[in-house]
């Protein structure tokens, strides 16, 4: 079995070197391999390993569709962290700016600058689209939205001032309070998941690591002592 699993590897990996180095002369006009090709190759080859070795190909197969999902959630959830974390930051500078004497117009741009990138890039793009024409509450919920409720939440408040004139600062305190509340919770409830992270690690690592030296050393000289 072993074997078997070490002339899958090797043929996968000779498939994918194959389709990277060039064969023969240099040809003038060789258009260069695409990932796509490269992994329909490799796929074939897997199968033709799966023949012989079905397991194999039932991990090829888990691999290759898994693998891309799983970054795809771990990227998903970074992003939602990260808009998270700032949101309550964009508030206080938006509170900062409008108690300063700014109006929200000008306000908008000069928060964007100093804004962490999830929500800048947000309020560049809602300025952006508001001096090409298009209404400036429109555009904040348009590209507020994308980032989650509690984003979308913050754009209607903005475009309420901007539409009717409801004063602004009520309604940045009270959103910012649940924000700062929301962003609490998250971090308590990653902190409470800490000692299920280090679980794998402990028992992989620690606890080998602490019989290796401590209880064996104590066993070997208790059995040289034995009698045979």
């Amino acid at each position: 079995m072993t074997a078997l699993v070490l002339g899958a590897v090797a043929t996968l990996l000779v498939a994918d070197v194959s389709l990277r180095l060039p064969h023969g002369r240099p040809r003038p006009a060789r258009r260069p391999v695409s990932a796509s090709t490269r992994r329909a190759a490799v796929g074939v080859a897997a199968l033709g390993v799966g023949v012989i070795a079905p397991p194999v190909l039932a991990v090829s197969v888990v691999a290759w569709w898994g693998v891309p999902l799983v970054q795809a959630r771990r990227r998903d959830r970074a992003h939602q962290r990260a808009v998270r974390h700032a949101l309550p930051d964009l508030v206080d500078l938006l509170r900062l700016a409008t108690t300063a004497g700014l109006s929200l117009p000008i306000a908008l741009p000069v928060v964007a600058r100093h804004a962490p990138s999830p929500v800048a890039l947000a309020l560049e793009s809602a300025h952006a689209s508001a001096s090409l024409g298009r209404p400036r509450a429109d555009a904040l919920v348009e590209a507020l939205a994308p980032l989650g409720d509690r984003a979308h939440a913050l754009a209607h408040v903005l475009g309420d001032h901007l539409r009717y004139g409801v004063p602004l600062l009520p309604g940045l305190e009270r959103t910012g309070l649940e924000l700062r509340l929301e962003r609490r919770r998250a971090a308590e409830l990653e902190a409470r998941r800490v000692p299920v992270r280090l679980l794998a690690p402990l028992v992989t690592c620690v606890l080998p690591a602490f019989a290796l030296l401590t209880v064996i050393p104590l066993l070997v000289p208790s059995l040289e002592s034995l009698p045979l």
